[in-house]
Formats: structure tokens, C-alpha cells, sequence
């Protein structure tokens, strides 16, 4: 999303609602508005700010645009997901890679790999409706919330867990 579609936004929100960012500089609005979706598709952010001004009377913050990115990107129920993931399991056997990239991201982190996602497939349709998909419904709370606490947090914050995380794997090599 440029600085351009952003302003777009801000604009849009102005008249939207009456007093929105009123005594705040455009400029200075623009640039914390853009720091947040820059990284987003405009498409996205578009319709997510278009959904937020019909069904919110209270003035737009960047958490709740971003809410509703969130649920425009991903199914928001454990059954919509564990029907992503059984789906791509049924289909795993010879497009593993190309099923698991399609998978919201809470669904790739629970399975972790293609590989994982093909060894589900293979298991029998009692055991995954049951132990596997009770697996996922305990922890897939879990993984929304670190996932949007990680979202949170700025570019170089995850950089650096990432260098730590990656630090402490080859240590464990050695």
C-alpha cells in the first residue's frame, strides 16, 4: 500500500466520520497510517476499511481496520480452518507444498511442514476427526494469539527472534 492509497483512506475516514484525525496535521496521520498497512495489499485494506464504516459508529483505529483485515484473510472459526486443513490433507498426496502454502497461516504453524500435511492425509478419517482435530481445536487459540502478538510488533523486533531463534538452533547442533 503506497503513501498514496493512504491518504485515500485517511480522507475516506474524514468524511466518514465527522471529527476523524480533525486537529492532527494530514501529513503526520498519513505517515502512522501508512507505517501500519504498509505491507498490506490496498485491495484489502480498501475493503476492510469499507466494511469497518458500515458496521462501527465509533471513530476508525488502526486496530480495528486491522481487524477486520484480519478477518477478511482468515476464516476466524477452528471448524472453517480444520476444514481448510482436511481438505488440503485430501489433496496432500502428491501437492503437498503447493496445498500447505494455500493454508491460512495458524493452520501452516500447527502442521509445520508440506511433510506433516501429507502424513495426516494418510491417516484414517476416525482418528484425524477425532485426535488430530482435537489436537488443533486446544491449541489453534494459542497460535491466533501469539500470531497477533507478532503482528504487533515492529519489522526489526521479528528479525531479531528470528536471529535469536535461529542462533539457538545451531548451537544445539554443536
Amino acid at each position: 500500500m503506497t503513501k498514496d492509497d493512504t491518504k485515500k483512506m485517511i480522507l475516506y475516514l474524514r468524511t466518514a466520520y465527522k471529527g476523524f484525525c480533525e486537529d492532527a496535521n494530514l501529513t503526520d496521520v498519513v505517515n502512522v497510517w501508512h507505517d501500519a498497512f504498509k505491507d498490506e495489499d490496498v485491495h484489502i485494506v480498501s475493503q476492510a476499511t469499507r466494511n469497518y464504516t458500515k458496521t462501527s459508529i465509533y471513530q476508525p483505529t488502526i486496530a480495528g481496520i486491522q481487524e477486520q483485515i484480519n478477518l477478511i484473510k482468515e476464516p476466524k472459526t477452528d471448524t472453517e480452518l480444520w476444514d481448510r486443513i482436511t481438505k488440503a490433507a485430501r489433496n496432500s498426496t502428491y501437492g503437498s507444498v503447493e496445498e500447505f502454502n494455500k493454508l491460512p497461516e495458524v493452520c501452516q504453524h500447527f502442521l509445520g511442514s508440506p511433510a506433516a500435511l501429507k502424513d495426516i492425509g494418510q491417516i484414517d478419517s476416525g482418528t484425524l476427526q477425532t485426535v488430530v482435530k482435537g489436537q488443533f481445536v486446544k491449541v489453534a487459540p494459542r497460535i491466533r494469539e501469539h500470531q497477533e502478538v507478532q503482528k504487533g510488533l515492529p519489522a526489526e523486533v521479528r528479525q531479531a527472534i528470528e536471529a535469536s531463534k535461529m542462533r539457538m538452533l545451531m548451537e544445539g547442533e554443536s
